[in-house]
């Protein structure tokens, strides 16, 4: 894979060899979003992505080599083949032509706004209709459909920054550089937790919003048949047994997990 530093490059496996069932070793695009993949102190890789993996690797005998990069690159280096798995990641149309979607869970973006600039705020039709509020969000990151669409206009408005991580975006909202971003809990609560921005930051829900689906991507372009089918149903299984929710505990703790499996309820309105 050209151009890439890859700092952390961890092989995962239960077995010797791969299954007759795994055509290579996958090549897996992680990126650092939320307690899926983050950096101790002292460099070291660690999140539930490294969990989900070794799990995965011990049950279905294959190997997957973890390539840490930003979101936007992830993505490009799947377009060019050189990346069999991205995940966590969430589920859009055009994402279903380039790959398999194994769904986790459904989930809904928050708003996060300061306090600061946040009166008379309480919708995100109201965030859309403030001039002075600056929006953050993480360049290749979708936000679903219902976001994505309100929020294309204000690119030529100039009211968008783009940021190539999380931590990144917080510490410009922390800063005052924007007023504002858009994500779902599982991304930005790490970031109110290590930055302390509870008391800065007021969190808006959006009901009225679709729930969308989160999970990983396997490549049409790089996995045949069988090994999409092998790892799906090897996915699948930790779902339905409950290992996928217990290594999420382990990592992102159990009152955010519970938050994952909460039933989404309908939106409020029609689109």
């Amino acid at each position: 894979m050209p151009a890439i530093v890859l700092l952390f490059c961890l092989l995962l496996s239960g077995a010797a060899q791969a299954a007759s069932n795994c055509s290579h070793t996958y090549r897996v695009g992680i990126s650092q979003i939320g307690y899926s993949y983050y950096l101790l102190d002292d460099g070291t890789p660690a999140g539930s992505a490294f969990d989900f993996y070794k799990e995965l690797g011990q049950r279905s005998g294959c190997a997957f080599q973890l390539w840490p990069l930003p979101r936007i690159r992830a993505w490009h280096e799947a377009d060019l083949e050189h990346l069999d798995i991205i995940s966590p990641t969430i589920r859009t149309d055009e994402r279903d032509q380039k790959g398999v979607f194994v769904e986790y869970f459904k989930n809904r973006n928050d708003i996060l706004i300061d306090r600061r600039h946040a009166a008379g705020i309480d919708s995100l039709a109201q965030l859309l209709a403030d001039p002075s509020i600056k929006i953050g969000l993480i360049r290749g990151h979708s936000n679903g459909p219902y976001f994505d669409q309100r929020l294309a206009p204000l690119y030529a408005q100039q009211r968008i920054q783009l940021s190539p991580t999380p931590n990144n975006l917080f510490l410009k909202l922390q800063a005052g550089r924007i007023q504002a971003t858009v994500m779902t809990a599982g991304v930005y609560q790490k970031e109110l937790d290590e930055l302390a921005l509870g008391e800065q930051l007021r969190i808006i829900h959006v009901p009225e919003s679709d729930a969308f689906g989160v999970g990983l991507y396997l490549s049409r372009r790089t996995l045949d048949q069988t090994s999409i089918d092998w790892l799906r149903q090897h996915v699948q299984a930790m779902i339905a047994d409950g290992t996928l929710r217990m290594l999420l505990s382990k990592q992102h703790g159990k009152a955010l997990t519970e938050r994952f499996y909460e039933q989404a309820p309908p939106p409020l309105t029609d689109r």
